[in-house]
């Protein structure tokens, strides 16, 4: 059969491959014509020998005790030719046993001989009886001479997966389908009769598909799945189907599970049901099939005729394997992709974005199609707004030289420049040519993470559109990703280093931080090589926070490596980078957006805590931002509150880190130059949020402090103009450097109504006692309980667990102070490889010790080493613990 069939075919026939042939269970009245089937002569004669030769093994297990009368009975009649299809069912059973030694053995040739020897009507009454006999022996389900065993009824509904679901079942149901009216009509006749238990109901409704009332009596009752066996009794079901009105009464039943993706079932499912098929398929598509199981399901839905098959693979463009089955589909169906795929092209998801390539490529393959089809006017206005975007290509002598020669491979199968974001030149007037976009995903399969481009190649890079290039880069990796067809990790990820941009890298930072635990976490830790590569600020504020918030230790740890490595290629500490790779997410000079809706527009700022806040065109403050509304424009509008929502999440991911990292400034006594204070945090668009709602301290000839009023400009706790000199050092002041002054400057900070981004005004100040001071241990938090959230929260203020001790268990947490380290016992402690296993941590003994000294807990050091700053911090660490268990 053509697997590929013409433009001009009829798009609603379901077209069966040859492939598929061999695993489809024939059905009568199917779309597979049945060939001639006979019931084999050779067959009979091989079952009359078998059973002579085993007459005596099978009388020793029906003569046995232990095997149950009415089985006994009936089996020892058939011996003696007076046939019933239970003596038949219990003989078959046991010779078969002794014969092949396995509890799963059948034997097709028997289904010949009972339609030889006594009719079909005879045989497949057999068949509903069979699956509920079983043979028992000392040595398990077994026969032999030594051990001849018994037979015994099926305790339970299952269907043991021993003859029906096999080859000689089948068989049995291959010359059912053959038979003519009169010989059918008399097997119905007699399996009716049977159809006394969910199995018998089950066995006679796979045996004869075509009545649909029996098999919808089943639908009712669907067979438990609880382990393989099990799953025989499902397979029997799923070859019966053949409407949708049973795929409803099974509800939430039809889904293929484990054991039930083989292509018997699954194309036997598709050949039964027809377009019914596609939620079933849908289902399963969604569970956790293997992947070689989800290319044969993807596969089988993509052949199914009808709009809901084509709109649910749409629907699942992003997931692995749909994009190249989609493409198959495409293919057979064109008419009804032409209708459907405008409708998915729309949005700005990344399924929008395959659809839309999957249908430029469309027309350009079939330029002549739109105008022999039927089209509604809203799919022809959004294939109007397609060819509208699509810039004209650029003649050749605009072409960079690098990627104007041809091409020794071009792009790979499964990234057709077609389909693909279209690459602008600079200036946006041209895109680049097909064959040129070949050429250039050829060159980009030489990338490599941290290496940079050979020159000609960076030259032609360099002549295009920045934009369009990342975002051709990054569907390129998308498509890999879907594709199916890579098996390792390689040039499609590393090339977005050379065609990435700060938006390519905060999508790979959170890829990274979103990575669910260890499986398959080489992706990831590749994309931080792609983030060092790329290396603008906000790709290492992504590394950052991929050190900081990611789950697998694998990935923080790496991280954590390549911003040292960034850190020392520019000279800078780690707290120096951090300070220059906060970004400035594309605000003004004023640390605001504004967004225009056409009539009405609105002004965006932020709170202490760098939470978005829209006021309106009056000033008025808003509760949020209001959804375009039918007076405003229509394109400005929508692209202002999509802007607005792209804001909110990027300022979201950094926000509670910049707030803790001012706190953690203050409570260290960092200190900046002047020029650096000013240009790093004061001209910041979005730190300066923050920074003016603090006090400083600038130290020079003296010390003075003063805040950032409203204009930029500097004033003292008296409000009045302060000109900051451009020599000293600028920090953020501690309470305890503010003393009696803290009063004053809250009373400032209240009438203008500032509120503050951490405790820094009404911060406790804490001292030790004198004996404290003397001394290198505190006992303040001995025996407190605190929960191990808690515990390791103070990671995030500069504090790490110890060294594995017995068992791989962390028994405390140091922080390096002025030189010295300050231990904190717990018990009992944090197991490596899962630190918060146990819930509850009781807190220890705190000491001091010299940072370099061989036992931490044997040292001369004392508290009294520590500056008061440092003193109240770590004693207000510590009171918050304490206070967090009262809490609870």
């Amino acid at each position: 059969m053509v697997d590929h069939p013409p433009v001009l075919r009829d798009e609603n026939v379901l077209v069966i491959p040859d492939p598929w042939l061999e695993h489809l269970i024939p059905r009568r009245g199917g779309l597979v014509p049945m060939p001639g089937t006979e019931p084999r002569a050779e067959a009979h004669a091989t079952v009359r020998e078998n059973l002579e030769a085993a007459r005596t093994v099978v009388r020793d297990v029906l003569e046995h005790p232990g095997t149950v009368a009415e089985l006994a009975e009936a089996g020892l009649a058939y011996l003696k030719d007076e046939a019933t299809p239970l003596g038949a069912a219990v003989v078959a059973r046991v010779e078969t046993m002794a014969r092949l030694k396995s509890r799963y053995a059948d034997d097709a040739d028997w289904t010949d001989f009972l339609v030889v020897e006594h009719g079909l009507s005879f045989a497949a009454r057999t068949f509903a009886e069979i699956e509920g006999i079983w043979v028992w022996g000392d040595g398990g389900m077994t026969v032999d001479d030594e051990d001849p065993g018994y037979v015994l009824r099926g305790t339970d509904d299952l269907v043991h997966a021993h003859w029906v679901p096999r080859d000689a079942g089948l068989r049995m149901r291959a010359l059912l389908a053959v038979a003519d009216d009169d010989a059918r009509a008399a097997a119905v006749e007699a399996l009716a009769g049977l159809r006394t238990d969910p199995v018998k109901r089950l066995i006679t409704s796979f045996l004869m598909p075509e009545r649909t009332d029996w098999v919808d009596e089943s639908c009712e009752e669907p067979p438990r799945r609880q382990n393989y066996t099990t799953s025989a009794g499902a397979r029997l079901l799923w070859w019966s189907l053949s409407t949708a009105e049973q795929v409803e009464r099974l509800g939430d039943w039809a889904v293929l599970g484990s054991g039930e993706w083989s292509p018997d079932v699954l194309y036997t499912v598709v050949d039964g049901l027809g377009e019914a098929a596609a939620p079933v398929l849908a289902r399963s598509l969604d569970g956790d099939a293997e992947p070689k199981d989800r290319r044969r399901i993807v596969d089988a839905l993509a052949r199914i005729p009808g709009d809901e098959a084509f709109q649910i693979m749409g629907g699942r463009l992003d997931k692995v394997n749909v994009l190249p089955a989609m493409e198959a589909m495409i293919e057979r169906f064109p008419v009804r992709a032409l209708r459907i795929l405008p409708e998915l092209t729309t949005g700005t998801s990344k399924r929008s974005a395959l659809a839309a390539g999957l249908l430029n490529a469309h027309l350009e393959a079939r330029p002549g199609l739109v105008e022999t089809v039927e089209l509604n006017a809203r799919t022809r206005a959004a294939l109007d707004a397609l060819r509208a975007k699509r810039a004209a290509e650029a003649p050749e002598d605009k072409v960079p030289k690098t990627l104007r020669k041809g091409a020794k491979k071009g792009a790979p199968e499964w990234a057709p420049p077609a389909a693909m974001p279209q690459i602008l030149l600079r200036g946006r007037e041209h895109a680049l040519p097909a064959a040129a976009t070949g050429h250039l995903v050829e060159e980009l399969g030489k990338a490599s993470p941290r290496r940079a481009p050979a020159q000609r190649l960076k030259d032609a890079l360099d002549a295009l559109d920045p934009g369009s290039l990342a975002e051709f880069g990054w569907s390129l990796f998308e498509r890999w990703r879907v594709s199916g067809e890579a098996t390792r990790i390689g040039w499609a990820l590393a090339q977005l280093s050379w065609t990435g941009d700060d938006e390519t890298a905060r999508r790979l930072g959170g890829m990274a931080r979103s990575w669910p635990g260890q499986d398959g976490i080489q992706l990831p830790l590749k994309a931080l090589d792609v983030l060092a590569g790329i290396g603008t600020d906000v790709a290492v504020m992504q590394l950052h926070l991929v050190a900081e918030k990611a789950r697998p230790k694998r990935l923080k740890k790496k991280a954590g490596r390549l911003l040292r490595e960034v850190a020392d290629d520019r000279g800078l500490t780690m707290d120096q980078l951090g300070d220059r790779i906060v970004p400035d997410f594309g605000l003004d000079a004023d640390g605001g957006m504004t967004l225009d809706y056409g009539p009405r527009s609105f002004r965006v700022g932020f709170d202490e805590r760098l939470k978005p806040v829209v006021f309106d065109g009056k000033g008025t403050l808003r509760k949020s931002l209001p959804k375009p509304g039918a007076k405003d424009d229509p394109e400005a509008a929508p692209a202002a509150h999509r802007a607005f929502t792209g804001l909110k999440k990027d300022v979201r991911t950094v926000a509670a880190d910049q707030i803790l990292r001012m706190e953690r400034a203050m409570a260290e006594q960092r200190r900046w130059t002047t020029e650096d204070f000013r240009r790093l945090f004061v001209r910041h668009p979005l730190l300066w949020h923050l920074v003016r709602r603090m006090v400083w301290l600038h130290d020079g000839d003296g010390t003075t402090a003063f805040r950032i009023a409203e204009d930029r400009t500097f004033a003292d706790v008296n409000d009045e103009a302060l000109t900051l000199p451009e020599s000293g050092e600028v920090r953020i002041a501690h309470p305890v450097h503010l003393g009696v002054r803290v009063t004053a400057w809250s009373k400032v900070f209240a009438d203008y109504e500032i509120l503050q981004p951490f405790p820094q005004l009404g911060r406790p100040v804490h001292a030790f006692t004198d004996e404290e001071r003397a001394g290198n241990r505190l006992d303040r938090v001995v025996d407190i309980e605190v929960g191990v959230g808690k515990v390791l929260g103070l990671e995030r203020r500069g504090w790490t667990r110890g060294t594995p001790e017995d068992a791989g268990v962390q028994h405390c947490l140091v922080r390096p102070v002025a030189g010295r380290t300050v231990v904190l016992d717990v018990s009992p402690g944090f197991p490596v490889m899962s630190p918060a296993e146990w819930p509850e941590q009781t807190l220890g003994l705190v000491s001091i010790a010299e940072s370099k000294a061989s036992d931490l807990r044997a040292s001369e050091a004392t508290f009294g080493e520590l500056d008061d700053v440092d003193a109240s911090e770590l004693l207000l660490t510590l009171q918050m613990l304490a206070d967090s268990a009262d809490a609870t």
